[in-house]
């Protein structure tokens, strides 16, 4: 009985739970998609890598700042 105390109560509930990492990262891609004004349905190639990359590298500052990391540790934006 121990083992299903930490078990969702219901599928529902695992499926609605939130992750505030997840939801800000989303935040920040429609923010650039909407700045850049690329509809991701109809994006071309060259778009989408773009709006992924400078997502990618806005929410890792983002996070380094909130938890107080240096930010020379983050890979620049196309670097290999």
């Amino acid at each position: 009985m121990m083992e299903n105390f930490n078990r969702p109560k219901s599928d529902a509930e695992w499926y609605f739970r939130k992750d505030p990492e997840e939801e800000r990262f989303y935040e920040i891609f429609f923010q650039l998609c909407q700045k850049y004004d690329v509809r991701w349905g109809s994006a071309s190639e060259k778009e989408r890598v773009f709006i992924n990359e400078i997502t990618r590298v806005t929410y890792e500052r983002d996070r380094a700042i909130r938890l107080g990391q240096p930010l020379s540790e983050i890979r620049p934006a196309f670097a290999s």
